[in-house]
């Protein structure tokens, strides 16, 4: 009788043992569903404010009531498709500028030997601990001296080297084994081609990943363009939609809209790139 209970113990503890990993699976995406839930409230919020009518603003109504009144009324109050195109523009040329000079920087320091290279490092490193008030006023007056005033130069080059996404790249090339160098100067591939044909295909996510980040920033971003811009027609969405809160502070549910369209892209671009995000933060810390 002993041994009939050994085993029927025995055969029991690994479907207890499974029923407790299912169990604690279960309650970890029940956390996971709770906490994204509690993230994306605030998106949710705007969403359904944007389709309210002001009389109706922070009140609960059939959806029979909801309108898109307040985006017909952003479009044909103000020049969004301008706005669009000037942030488009901006954005694509401070990612592709960032993503030449930084997966560049990021090879140099990561692959080349040369004097100085940690010293160089840890400069680049520092320089992600000042904030961008602290220089914003040097800034302004080294475009004031080189006329760039209400330029689109000024919304773009002094972005195109970022110390964190060179540090990111860094570490990303960091992990790269030094063997595939070797076998490419056997093969007679110079640096250059080296770069080209093994490094960037090998750190295509963190590549990625820079374009992501890059991108997001510029978007959203609003103290330099209303720093550096004055001329209504070279606005980007969010000083054009600030300017737009100015006029209608007392519509909420327009700013809304106007929110609303400032998201979507950003919120496309997550969804689409969202897989090359985690992996190349996560690969960044594996070797300094």
């Amino acid at each position: 009788m002993s041994a009939v209970a050994t085993r029927q113990a025995a055969a029991a503890s690994p479907r207890s043992a499974s029923g407790s990993r299912r169990a604690l699976s279960m309650i970890r995406y029940a956390f996971l569903i709770l906490f994204a839930l509690v993230m994306a409230a605030p998106l949710f919020f705007v969403l359904y404010a944007s389709l309210l009518s002001p009389a109706d603003y922070l009140s609960l109504v059939p959806p029979t009531q909801l309108t898109l009144d307040n985006y017909s009324y952003v479009v044909t109050h103000a020049p969004i498709g301008q706005w669009y195109l000037n942030t488009a523009i901006v954005t694509a040329g401070v990612v592709l500028g960032a993503v030449i000079v930084n997966t560049l920087a990021g090879w140099a320091l990561a692959r080349f030997r040369f004097r100085g290279r940690q010293l160089v490092f840890l400069a680049i490193v520092a320089v992600l601990m000042v904030p961008l008030q602290a220089y914003l006023i040097p800034l302004y007056l080294q475009i004031v001296d080189l006329g760039w005033l209400n330029s689109y130069q000024a919304l773009v080059i002094p972005f195109l080297v970022n110390p964190l996404l060179i540090f990111l790249m860094r570490q990303s090339f960091s992990t790269l084994p030094r063997e595939l160098e070797e076998a490419a100067a056997i093969d007679g591939a110079g640096r250059f081609r080296t770069f080209l044909q093994i490094g960037v295909p090998l750190s295509i996510t963190g590549i990625a990943t820079q374009a992501i980040l890059a991108g997001t920033w510029t978007w959203n971003g609003f103290l330099v363009p209303v720093t550096m811009t004055s001329d209504p027609d070279l606005f980007v969405l969010t000083v054009g939609l600030n300017s737009l809160q100015a006029q209608n502070y007392t519509l909420p549910t327009v700013q809304m809209a106007g929110v609303v369209l400032l998201t979507i892209p950003i919120v496309v671009m997550f969804l689409v790139f969202q897989r090359f995000i985690v992996p190349s933060i996560a690969s960044s810390g594996i070797k300094g």
